[in-house]
């Protein structure tokens, strides 16, 4: 299949829609979660995932309805979003209370070295 044999109208603005939250993927590369001193930061989300590839690959334009906390990481969430070219207009912001009681955003923690070890879980 084609991107034309999608059909999508010419007066449509996104291409693909993605809903779904986008968190903040921390990789602490070789090391291992207790012994590494640093992280690379990575957006991350399954629907978000589509949406940047679709962006990236197909160069279709995309946007992600998703909500996330009004503090540094929620910002350096939607920054890195907007690096990966994907719009940033709907996403909904969500007061913060410092705390995280009623709302916080998404971390993973991943551990390429369990796929290594041969378990496939990345959780």
């Amino acid at each position: 299949m084609t991107i034309s044999a999608l059909n999508i109208p010419e007066t449509a603005r996104w291409d693909l829609v993605a809903l779904g939250e986008v968190m903040l993927r921390l990789d602490p590369g070789d090391e291992r979660i207790w012994t590494t001193r640093s992280f690379r930061a990575w957006e991350g989300g399954g629907e978000y995932n589509v949406a940047r590839s679709s962006k990236r690959c197909f160069r279709l334009e995309t946007t992600i309805v998703t909500a996330l906390a009004d503090n540094p990481v929620g910002r350096l969430i939607e920054d890195l979003i907007y690096q990966g070219g994907v719009d940033r207009t709907h996403i909904v912001w969500l007061p913060y209370d410092g705390v995280g009681r009623s709302v916080r955003n998404g971390l993973n923690f991943y551990r390429p070295w369990l796929r290594r070890a041969g378990r496939c879980r990345d959780v």
